[in-house]
């Protein structure tokens, strides 16, 4: 398969370059010509020619060769007004291509049209050597134009980092995709980021992977070195390194230093890859590689340093929501943690679902604040005994807008606003604040609508006792499509056991240690195996 598509790369190769010589030497003959490739013997579809132009008479295999052999033009009558030139077009001092182009024709008298061949056939070996020499020069700037072509990918690499990750968002996850976007760029068997005790690497090949102690291990070899060139280190003979006889895998590397808010580190490429053959081992890098890799090192830095500063916002959050729901439980002892079971719940539903991580944060933040409202509702309405009156009804459900008018006031939290105001809408239009159904719902409080009821129904009440998982169930699958989310409620009940550990376990851990079990929990199994990543704190082999 991997030889077909070479196969095939290499007869595109030689098809757009006729194309490009064809259209040259049509502007400078002006008349159509046909191509055909010496070695095969077939002529090249490159649909030069003119459609209003005369035909151009075909050749056979052995007539390209011997032209080709020749070295020289053809000239030679055809009819009364036109000629025939054969052209060989020489590529690196070899003749690859022969060009059959019909040329227009003045003398009829045979003194006078030896002299007019002549005369064409040393216009026409100029005109060749000349296009031969601009062929030369063209690659000798294909290194530039290489480069061009890599920075190109650059750019187009982080617009679609930009677009995918937030730059605020969870470190492992950006520096996933970083690392991946620059295996593809550089054509590197393996892309690797180590800050502190934090490791990441992407190996496309699985074969050519280090283990996170053999990455940290380089990290520290790396950091003997008294060679680097202003960040940079470029180590094309690693085998005749000290690096080469811990790690006999590695062939060729590159590195950048990496300098974070917290800590330091490296970003580090290894085994550069000779794409036209497909092999890992041969090319070696260039300062152009460098170059590139230390913008990608720059963006790592910089989402290190936005994430650490939002983590800090996160966590004034987190302290705001704990003071928040504190003084919630305080007003009605039956409530207590309700709001933390049903923020972890709903992320259990969100995972059953296959949110991903960056939307289960936003959702547990939503599920804690979703009755934050409840602080502005009355006492004696909130932790009455019996049933409400229709009044009272009315007062408690405005804590909804209560919470979310709290919170609107804030910024940087907008993505949690529909939960807190949305959560006890019903999917066929009969619930409140404002009657939303179906589709109108957003997905978030759709999911906390279902978390909810299942840990108030759960739940005992001074009214009445909580109901067993059966009761629940039932209700459950009699509301499915009318009060809840059918495919929310399919997903309850495929992590049932798992709710309802949430619901026996209670409080238990802070709301901080939550958080990060809840977001982080095997992240690394939901990782894309294709990238082989992980991110961790490496442990010493035994």
């Amino acid at each position: 398969m991997v030889a077909l598509a070479m196969t095939t790369t290499r007869e595109s190769n030689v098809v757009e370059q006729a194309r490009a010589i064809a259209f040259i030497l049509e502007s400078e003959l002006g008349s159509a010509i046909a191509l055909y490739d010496v070695q095969s013997g077939d002529k090249l579809d490159i649909n030069a020619q003119d459609e209003n132009s005369v035909p151009v008479t075909t050749i056979t295999p052995e007539t390209a060769r011997a032209c080709a052999a020749q070295k020289r033009p053809l000239i030679t009558p055809s009819s009364e007004d036109t000629y025939r030139a054969l052209l060989p077009i020489k590529e690196s001092g070899l003749t690859r291509l022969v060009g059959v182009t019909s040329l227009s024709r003045f003398a009829h008298n045979e003194r006078d049209t030896q002299q007019e061949i002549q005369r064409l056939e040393k216009w026409c070996g100029l005109l060749l050597d000349k296009l031969s020499a601009t062929s030369e020069r063209g690659k000798s700037s294909g290194g530039a134009r290489q480069r061009e072509a890599q920075a190109c990918s650059v750019l187009a690499a982080f617009d679609v980092l930009l677009r995918n990750t937030r730059m605020h968002g969870e470190r492992s996850r950006f520096q996933r995709h970083a690392l991946k976007a620059v295996t593809e760029v550089l054509g590197v068997a393996s892309a690797i980021c180590v800050i502190g005790e934090a490791t990441a690497i992407v190996s496309p090949n699985s074969g050519d992977s280090l283990s996170l102690w053999e990455c940290q291990q380089l990290a520290g070899l790396l950091a003997e070195r008294t060679d680097w060139d202003r960040g940079i280190l470029i180590e094309n003979a690693v085998a005749e390194t000290v690096i080469g006889k811990k790690f006999p895998r590695i062939t060729s590397l590159t590195a950048v230093k990496i300098q974070s808010e917290s800590s330091s580190g490296y970003l580090i490429v290894i085994n550069k890859i000779d794409r036209s053959a497909r092999l890992n081992t041969g090319a070696q890098f260039q300062l152009s590689d460098a170059a590139l890799l230390a913008s990608f090192s720059t963006l790592i830095a910089a989402q290190a340093r936005t994430a650490h500063r939002h983590q800090d916002v996160k966590n004034l959050v987190v302290g705001l929501t704990r003071s928040l729901t504190a003084a919630i439980d305080a007003k009605d002892s039956y409530t207590a943690g309700h709001s933390e079971r049903v923020a972890r719940m709903a992320v259990e539903l969100g995972k059953e679902l296959s949110l991903p991580d960056e939307q289960l944060n936003d959702i547990y933040l939503a599920g804690l604040l979703h009755d934050v409202g409840k602080i502005g509702i009355r006492d004696d309405v909130l932790c009455k005994n019996g049933l409400l009156t229709n009044e009272e009804r009315q007062h408690i459900n405005e804590h909804v807008v209560i919470g979310h008018r709290i919170l609107s006031g804030l910024t940087g939290i907008d993505q949690l606003l529909d939960g807190v105001l949305y959560h006890h809408e019903q999917y066929n239009g009969s619930g409140y604040p404002t009657g939303l159904s179906g589709e109108q719902i957003p997905y978030v409080a759709r999911i906390i609508a279902v978390a909810d009821s299942f840990d108030a129904m759960s739940s005992d009440r001074p009214y009445r006792a909580g109901m067993p998982l059966e009761k629940v169930e039932s209700i459950f699958q009699q509301g499915r499509g009318k009060q809840w989310d059918p495919n929310i409620v399919d997903a309850f009940m495929r992590c049932k056991e798992k709710l309802s550990d949430i619901r026996q376990r209670g409080i238990g851990e802070s709301l901080r240690e939550a958080l990060d079990n809840a977001i982080r929990k095997d992240s690394d199994k939901q990782d894309d195996a294709s990238l082989n990543f992980a991110v961790k704190k490496p442990k010493r082999p035994e």
